[in-house]
């Protein structure tokens, strides 16, 4: 099922009509349309966010990491190396431990 865009002025007719009734519900069953959608359209214009109205900005912005960011992350990636190598070290001494307890459970 493919979806039904609407234009603009489309959308501002509905909910001016459902405000000058004071019943989005009804007018948008006059039309067809999903009175949340029509509620969503009235608290975008509301908004003035008319060109998330307009369907030209559905998509999210990319995020473009800053300085700040990769220092972040610099510093999460050394203290994860960190915690990696000390459970390394960690895992290798409770090997020694069982091979030396336990002579029969030698781990390869």
């Amino acid at each position: 099922m493919k979806k039904k865009q609407y234009d603009l002025n489309f959308k501002r007719m509905v909910v001016a009509k459902g405000k000058e009734i004071g019943n989005m519900t009804a007018v948008a069953r006059q039309h067809e349309l999903d009175p949340k959608m029509v509620l969503r359209w009235a608290r975008e214009l509301n908004r003035k966010d008319l060109d998330q109205l307009d369907g030209t900005s559905v998509k999210q912005s990319k995020f473009v990491p800053t300085a700040e960011d990769y220092a972040q992350l610099e510093k999460e990636n050394e203290t994860l190396k960190k915690l990696f190598v000390e459970q390394a070290l960690e895992r290798d001494i409770l090997k020694d431990l069982l091979k030396k307890t336990n002579p029969h459970l030698r781990i390869k």
